[in-house]
């Protein structure tokens, strides 16, 4: 049967074996399919279709390459699953379970037009964070994460803020380890954050966008979302993976506010050389899920994943053009401050959210001076790339 593009998910694993590489991709992707013909006579036309194809085998030593290989739509319920789809064929099987291969990685996926409109994408992303917060495009947007990242009261936190907002940051979000105990509720903290950054905007004249953190499980994550946005939140956090990535389109389809997407634990999936599911993988479902911010990475920072190719591969499936479907702003964190800001923008550009934690909060200087060094450097390279005229 001709291959066809239109109608097929394109998938891309590296696999190593003790067998022959290609036929066993090409039993992978028949089990991961159809299962093949257990019916008398002939498989039917339909039949025939709804298994899946070996499209390409590169085999690059003995028993070890990466193979492509294609899942029929037809297959999926695209207008009520249509992530679910996507999961349970690439990764939700047996695909990484088999004892035909010692290791197996889905690497990248591409889906044709007929599935991408099934997903609602960034909201928002870069330039929808500029229009909320009226800076001219090309501009980076320097934020922070609330730290120390638990043991404060609802007080401390908007105190916190108070001095991030007073300082110049115009993002400022939860860390993911503030999970709404009763010590710092989700509705107290929220109201008392956005009392102290309406003060900070009536001293500085600008707005900051607060993004709380709600994860939780699906039968409260709009209460959740309703509780923080009715307490006057501008954005929202999710962990994806503990929340689940349909939380992502939920807040997308339902809210009219950016969403992070926090993607604390894809190292889990991905972190073994040549096993799981690579970042980029991740950050993909992320973006198409709705998620307007999805942390990349630095240069130099303490989280495995910070070598320059990963990190510009990550921001590229991020940011690269998809049909239907806008742009996810790119996060610069994990270690970030003064030191290697401007490292990190002449490396990933300025349409970046640049979100530094204890990189302000611990600096000698105290966080008025961090942040004020962090957007004077912001400011410089945005020059660079725009040869002198943004500000």
């Amino acid at each position: 049967m001709e291959f066809i593009h239109s109608e097929n998910l394109i998938a891309t694993y590296y696999l190593e074996t003790d067998g022959d590489l290609q036929q066993v991709a090409a039993a992978m992707i028949e089990m991961e399919t159809s299962g093949g013909w257990a019916g008398p006579g002939q498989p039917s036309e339909l039949f025939a279709r709804c298994t899946g194809q070996l499209v390409e085998v590169n085999e690059q030593g003995p028993g070890a390459g990466t193979v492509r290989v294609a899942f029929p739509v037809e297959n999926f319920n695209l207008e009520e699953s249509a992530f679910s789809c996507l999961w349970l064929a690439m990764v939700g099987g047996g695909t990484h379970a088999l004892t035909t291969y010692r290791k197996s990685r889905l690497v990248e996926f591409d889906v044709p037009a007929s599935v991408l409109r099934h997903f609602p994408g960034p909201q928002f992303g870069m330039a929808g964070t500029r229009r909320l917060l009226d800076l001219p495009p090309g501009t980076p947007i320097v934020g922070t994460i609330v730290k120390p990242t638990a043991g404060l009261t609802a007080d401390e936190v908007a105190k916190l803020c108070y001095e991030f907002a007073l300082g110049g940051v115009r993002f400022i979000k939860d860390d993911e380890k503030m999970m709404n105990p009763a010590y710092c509720p989700l509705q107290e903290r929220v109201s008392k954050v956005v009392e102290a950054l309406k003060r900070a905007e009536d001293e500085t004249g600008q707005r900051v966008l607060y993004a709380p953190h709600i994860t939780t499980g699906p039968d409260n994550l709009r209460r959740f979302a309703d509780t923080a946005l009715q307490a006057g939140a501008s954005a929202l956090m999710v962990n994806f993976f503990a929340a689940g990535f349909q939380s992502l389109e939920v807040l997308a389809r339902n809210y009219q506010v950016p969403v992070y997407a926090h993607c604390g634990g894809r190292e889990a999936f991905g972190r073994a050389p040549g096993q799981g599911v690579a970042p980029e993988v991740i950050a993909k479902l992320a973006r198409l899920m709705g998620g307007d911010y999805f942390r990349t990475g630095i240069i130099g920072g303490y989280m495995v994943g910070s070598s320059l190719p990963e990190l510009q591969s990550v921001t590229e499936v991020l940011t690269s053009p998809m049909q239907g479907i806008s742009a996810a702003a790119p996060v610069l964190s994990g270690g970030l401050k003064p030191a290697n800001l401007a490292e990190n923008l002449r490396a990933f550009g300025c349409n970046v959210l640049a979100l530094s934690g204890t990189g302000l909060t611990r600096h000698p200087q105290g966080i008025h001076a961090a942040v004020q060094r962090m957007l004077e450097i912001a400011q410089q390279v945005a020059q660079e790339y725009s040869g002198g005229e943004v500000g």
